[in-house]
């Protein structure tokens, strides 16, 4: 703002915007004249980059699913451990 927009009353102007507007996404492009709505990326790999990716996230997979069940072991443990300790103490 100016200074004579400051000066000429006490309060400084505010102005409404709106947010969180899906044709606001790219204002600030859209401003420069810049569109990319038709822009499309297409991604081509090696089969063998393919085949090892596909094997990595495999074996990530497998990792994450033994180890929710053993998380999943621990929780019914401490579950039946606390049941446990209740009925001691109604004892």
């Amino acid at each position: 703002m100016s200074k004579e927009q400051l000066t000429s009353s006490d309060e400084p102007m505010i102005k409404d915007r709106k947010r969180g507007s899906v044709d606001d996404s790219n204002s600030f492009l859209s401003s420069l004249g810049i569109d990319l709505s038709d822009v499309r990326v297409t991604l081509q790999l090696k089969a063998e980059d393919k085949d090892m990716i596909q094997s990595t996230l495999k074996e990530i997979s497998d990792k994450v699913d033994y180890r929710w069940k053993v998380t999943q072991g621990i929780m019914v443990v401490a579950l039946l451990l606390s049941v446990g300790v209740q009925v001691i103490n109604w004892l």
